[in-house]
């Protein structure tokens, strides 16, 4: 009952009902509260940051919002450092990540 799920897609198709275009715009239109709220985005990094904007600018906190850093793995098993993100790796510390974490890393903000 206390979930809402908000799905984008670029282009509308037939019989398609959720929301079309582009995602950050889409925040701005829903309007989500950040009160008891948590976010989860995925998808390319420059459409992440810009939700991330988004929701900041709605009253989220960094330790309200999650999202995926979709790095190429090598071994992993933290070993290779092909995925390391600052003093994270992706392959064990992830690769879901909240805002707050990242927050300060080189490179992922």
């Amino acid at each position: 009952d206390d979930i809402n799920v908000f799905l984008s897609v670029d282009k509308q198709e037939n019989g398609w009902k959720g929301f079309t275009g582009f995602v950050p715009q889409n925040v701005l239109r829903i309007q989500p509260s950040a009160k008891d709220s948590i976010a989860i985005t995925c998808g390319p990094p420059e459409m992440i940051k810009r939700v991330i904007d988004n929701l900041i600018g709605l009253g989220f906190s960094g330790k309200q919002i999650f999202t995926t850093l979709e790095m190429r793995m090598k071994c992993g098993i933290g070993k290779c450092g092909r995925c390391n993100v600052g003093p994270l790796y992706v392959c064990k510390d992830g690769p879901v990540f909240s805002y707050e974490q990242l927050q300060g890393i080189k490179g992922e903000r």
